[in-house]
């Protein structure tokens, strides 16, 4: 069994190894690996998130009109489309333009975050 600091940590330490190879390489089989690895992260971390979820998941629903794993989904996604964008050369306006969507990235993060927590503490 796995200590449950590292085992708490997994999903975002496959989520930054996967956005460090997409940032620092170009070679197709690294950026495959760091896709993958990003990609994981990203839904291991929404399984988690949803199993420990803590507010009414059915009036929540009401309340949005995007179905529930495209919800869980886009502050992955965006912070996807900010990485694809800080990789476009000659592109610093759309660099400086996508920093005001990675930062809603991580305030939403955070706000799920503290609504999603055990419910049994160990």
């Amino acid at each position: 069994m796995l200590p449950r600091l590292l085992y708490e940590s997994l999903p975002l330490l496959y989520i930054l190894a996967g956005l460090f190879f997409l940032v620092i390489t170009k070679q197709p089989l690294l950026l495959f690996a760091g896709l993958l690895l990003y990609t994981c992260g990203t839904l291991i971390w929404v399984m988690r998130s949803g199993n420990r979820r803590t507010d009414n998941i059915r009036y929540a629903n009401k309340r949005r009109l995007t179905p529930e794993w495209l919800y869980e989904l886009q502050p992955f996604i965006q912070i996807g489309l900010v990485l694809l964008l800080w990789r476009q050369p000659l592109a610093l306006w759309l660099q400086l333009l996508s920093l005001p969507l990675v930062a809603w990235a991580l305030i939403c993060l955070q706000r799920r975050s503290h609504f999603r927590h055990h419910k049994i503490p160990h």
